[in-house]
């Protein structure tokens, strides 16, 4: 593997498509809606607009995506995704890392995932994220993970 982050441009809408289609497929299924699943060229077009979006690469084949958002100090992690076939391999620790040195001057740090998916509980808390609120997101039960960064200045 030679897994490298790069920069979404506009002309990776539907390549994103179908990463996100690919790695949110089974959590649509579950609960019969899922944020990161079926988005449109449009939605998506706005999102590399308005966000900090990331294609996750392996050998120039996109495997994976980043979206995140920021007011100020304070960023959210929108997406972060990797294909099925590509999952425990290490790439979602990779991504974290080049999250927290691109993102490095960040002061606090929020996301959300579904309330019963043991498995991102664990990968978040593994990176010191911290539930700190459950509520209902349409019939999911979404889990909000927050994180502070002493290191920022």
């Amino acid at each position: 593997m030679n897994i490298t982050f790069e920069r979404a441009s506009l002309n990776d809408v539907k390549g994103i498509i179908e990463v996100r289609n690919k790695s949110f497929y089974e959590d649509f299924i579950k609960y019969g809606e899922c944020p990161g699943y079926n988005n449109t060229e449009e939605s998506l077009t706005k999102t590399i607009q308005e966000k900090s979006t990331y294609k996750i690469l392996d050998n120039r084949k996109m495997i994976g995506n980043i979206s995140i958002s920021n007011k100020g100090d304070d960023y959210f992690l929108h997406c972060l995704c990797v294909v099925p076939e590509y999952e425990n391999k290490g790439i979602g620790q990779m991504a974290m890392a080049f999250i927290e040195q691109q993102f490095s001057h960040a002061k606090h740090w929020s996301l959300e995932t579904p309330a019963d998916k043991e498995r991102n509980h664990y990968f978040y808390k593994k990176h010191g994220y911290q539930i700190t609120k459950e509520y209902i997101d349409g019939s999911v039960k979404i889990a909000l993970f927050e994180k502070r960064c002493s290191h920022a200045v």
